[in-house]
């Protein structure tokens, strides 16, 4: 009887131990460019790959001055990735590349805990939750920013103001959000050439705004501000970016 359970374990084991594991392919970064984009080796090509998710202050945009703690959060993707080798994932809800051709990608470390960096970033306060194009690990990033904001991690506790990225991005542009809001009483209509100021005009609660009722960013940022507007709270969707600022093309 011994033999026989002997031989069949001999049997089983073999299956047991030997179904195939699937090996994740690793690519060398050639290149970190900013905070939240690299350049890899990919199969002997030079590919840009843009960091899922995340998103930092400005450091290489020709069209804008280097944002508070840019270099810092280019400097700390540095430290996760520089000369290193790493796992790309990508995200089937946002596609395989954005509008410049970047490969979108979550980015992991090949070591024993699998370190993710995109996550990181967020985590340590290097980077805010990207939420133009909302991905799978939106409601994840979002905690990790929280997080990081009411500890004052990284650029949360190391800017000259407490920084959204509608702030960061305000101070490059020298515009300052109003701040007062006068409860609408009839339906907004757009007062050109007066001098009206845009924090004091009223503003109709009903309805759904577009930029195009407005006569300028002012006016358009007033009504935002006064409806709670935020990155995180897109009112009347006139927050194109999710960066704080409505109606940006407005002057």
């Amino acid at each position: 009887m011994k033999r026989v359970i002997l031989f069949l374990l001999l049997l089983i084991l073999p299956l047991s131990f030997t179904a195939p594991v699937e090996a994740q392919e690793i690519f060398k970064v050639i290149k970190v460019i900013d905070g939240d984009t690299i350049v890899t080796d990919i199969r002997g090509h030079k590919e840009t790959v843009r960091l899922l998710g995340v998103d930092t202050p400005e450091s290489v945009d020709p069209r804008k001055p280097v944002q508070c703690f840019a270099k810092e959060a280019t400097n700390k993707l540095k430290s996760f990735v520089d000369g290193k080798s790493v796992i790309l994932v990508d995200d089937r809800t946002q596609g395989n590349r954005d509008k410049y051709k970047r490969l979108l990608r979550y980015v992991y470390l090949p070591d024993s805990k699998r370190t993710f960096v995109n996550g990181e970033m967020i985590k340590q306060g290097y980077a805010f939750s990207f939420r133009e194009y909302p991905t799978k690990m939106l409601d994840k990033f979002n905690s990790f920013e929280k997080n990081a904001r009411e500890h004052s991690l990284g650029l949360w506790g190391s800017c000259p103001v407490s920084p959204t990225k509608a702030v960061l991005k305000a101070k490059t542009k020298n515009i300052v959000p109003t701040k007062s809001y006068v409860a609408p009483t009839s339906a907004y209509v757009p007062q050109a050439n007066t001098n009206t100021s845009p924090s004091t005009r009223t503003y109709s609660n009903s309805g759904d705004k577009d930029c195009k009722d407005f006569g300028t960013h002012a006016e358009a940022q007033a009504y935002f501000n006064g409806k709670g507007g935020s990155p995180s709270n897109n009112v009347d969707n006139l927050d194109a970016d999710h960066d704080g600022l409505a109606c940006e093309s407005l002057q």
